[in-house]
């Protein structure tokens, strides 16, 4: 048996430390300082021995996945994104197809392929409307692909048939000569393969992985008490946001192609549908909303209406007002409260999309709503006991308005609609 004096384990034969002790109340300072370098000699000596290599280890394999990690950090933003958006339609199907692989494929998919259908068809969409209003469109892929301006005008005229009519001379030329554009575009798939990949394990073995630190930490923790908070406002910020971005783009399509109904000659809204997918996308920036596009375009009618016929300024004033009202003060009054009901600071989150997107690039929009939200909570249940030097408890101190609140009929703030079983082993 071993004595533990501070947490360190010593030696039986050292436990009589009172026998020592008379050697410094007698006042003999050299029985003190060597008896403390034999313990301690002997301590750091057996922790080396049986510790050090593990810790080396740990470090080496821990500096490792800091690399990858930091090294792919937009991959695996844009993974927890993806998950977040497809969880609560994997949560739907994990009952009825009674296996969690097949569960999170479909979920994945049902939010990646209307995404990709979207980006395309917009990219599609703004090319014809170039065309068909300015007659640039076809100049402008063919600044780009090694393809005759013609070539793209037929394309553009009827996608469908140009496509089943292209032979293998022409694909060749065309992966051949636009290699230096399809090898963005290749990498920016593969990114998204492996955000995919990361978001689809997530969903499968994302509950046995939640009750391993649940067993680990235990449920009436701060610390699952935190990580439950910035779980429940990351997938109300990420889901709800995707949500309020599909319903206000199909209002936008409606409204842009309503108002070009009314416009007078040479006033209409160039590219209609295009304009509406940018402004629901726009609704991704609280507070911002649809003002970066509509304001533009609202301009830009005012412009051409002084230039070309001064009595239509009213249609630029009616296009800003029913913009302002149906795409602006309807979606965040009414379509993001009710979709996604964000107790996070609209304010803040603005900051963090903006800021989040000129500090790291194209996944700070990601990532920096992850990062505030961490903040968040962190000052909440955390931040000032530690200044204080005061017990960190599993309760909510401060800022009681700036993010979700724990479910008191659930310690540690996971609701009952939230947990997924603790037998989901994730099969098939």
């Amino acid at each position: 048996m071993e004595t533990v004096v501070y947490g360190v384990g010593y030696p039986s034969r050292y436990r009589d430390w009172s026998a020592r002790r008379s050697d410094v109340h007698a006042g003999s300072v050299l029985g003190l300082i060597r008896s403390a370098v034999v313990v301690c000699s002997m301590d750091w000596e057996r922790f080396d021995r049986s510790r050090a290599v593990w810790w080396v280890l740990l470090a080496a394999l821990a500096g490792v996945l800091v690399f990858v990690l930091y090294s792919y950090v937009g991959t695996f933003v844009l993974g927890l994104f993806v998950y977040y958006a497809s969880r609560p339609v994997y949560r739907r199907l994990r009952p009825v197809v009674g296996s969690s692989g097949i569960a999170a494929g479909t979920a994945i998919f049902a939010f990646e392929i209307p995404f990709l259908l979207v980006s395309v068809g917009t990219v599609l969409l703004a090319v014809r409307g170039l065309e068909s209003s300015a007659g640039a469109g076809a100049d402008v892929v063919a600044r780009v692909l090694p393809v005759s301006t013609g070539e793209i005008e037929r394309a553009i005229a009827d996608p469908a048939s140009y496509a089943l009519a292209l032979d293998r001379a022409t694909v060749v030329s065309l992966v051949t000569g636009g290699a230096d554009v399809l090898e963005p575009v290749l990498v920016f798939l593969l990114h998204l393969a492996l955000a995919v990949t990361v978001a689809f394990f997530l969903l499968r073995d994302g509950p046995r992985l939640a009750d391993w630190v649940r067993d680990e930490v235990g449920e009436d923790s701060a610390l699952w008490t935190y990580g439950t908070l910035v779980d429940r406002d990351l997938s109300v910020v990420y889901f709800g946001n995707v949500q309020t971005v599909l319903v206000v783009a199909l209002v936008a399509i409606v409204v842009y192609n309503a108002l070009n109904a009314v416009a007078p000659a040479g006033l209409r809204i160039p590219v209609p549908n295009v304009m509406a997918l940018l402004t629901g996308a726009a609704t991704l920036v609280p507070v911002v909303v649809g003002k970066i596009v509509y304001v533009p375009v609202g301009g830009y009618l005012a412009v051409r209406a002084i230039q070309s016929e001064p009595a239509g300024l009213w249609f630029p004033v009616l296009f800003l007002v029913v913009s302002l009202l149906v795409l602006d003060l309807f979606p965040i009054t009414v379509v993001r409260p009710f979709l996604a009901g964000q107790s996070t600071h609209q304010g803040l989150m603005m900051f963090a999309y903006i800021l989040g997107g000129l500090t790291f690039g194209w996944y700070g929009i990601f990532f920096g709503p992850f990062l505030l939200i961490a903040a968040i909570h962190l000052v909440r249940v955390a931040f000032w006991e530690l200044v204080r030097g005061e017990a960190i408890t599993p309760e909510v101190s401060t800022a009681y308005g700036l993010g979700a609140m724990p479910d008191t009929d659930h310690p540690g703030g996971r609701s009952a609609d939230e947990s997924a079983p603790r037998g989901d082993e994730g099969e098939g």
